[in-house]
């Protein structure tokens, strides 16, 4: 079930990212950003207070989790800015490259407070398939 909804959410943001990018042709990156931060907000928010009937509260957290915001609006400036030159296609690649290597640095070191999961070697070719794959994407 957990594998289906990554899945999932992965294709989401595939999506995302093209919305965003036609987006990006009619305001600016920090339009868009603030356009889907302040909908997606407002409508969890919505869905928070009407639906599950949850009080919501901002408090007890250490102060560097509320970066996971800033690091949101960069990610979809940046992508949306991205994939209107690279496409969706190398854009996403590139994210998922990314995204793999520092999973794989957090996994290692048990940043954050994730499960320590020390890298192996049998993980290097799966980094070298993804490499691949950019390159490849990248010739077309």
């Amino acid at each position: 079930m957990y594998s289906f909804l990554v899945l999932l959410a992965g294709i989401l943001q595939s999506a995302m990212m093209s919305f965003n990018g036609l987006l990006a042709e009619s305001v600016s990156l920090w339009g868009v950003s603030f356009i889907v931060h302040f909908s997606g907000g407002l409508l969890l928010v919505l869905y928070i207070l009407l639906v599950v009937r949850e009080k919501i509260t901002l408090r007890g957290m250490p102060w560097y989790l509320y970066s996971a915001g800033f690091f949101g609006v960069l990610l979809v400036s940046v992508s949306s800015w991205c994939v209107g030159i690279l496409g969706a296609a190398v854009t996403t690649c590139l994210s998922v490259a990314g995204q793999l290597f520092i999973s794989a640095v957090i996994d290692h070191y048990g940043l954050f407070h994730v499960p320590r999961v020390p890298f192996s070697i049998k993980r290097i070719p799966c980094f070298l398939m993804i490499l691949a794959g950019i390159i490849l994407l990248n010739l077309s």
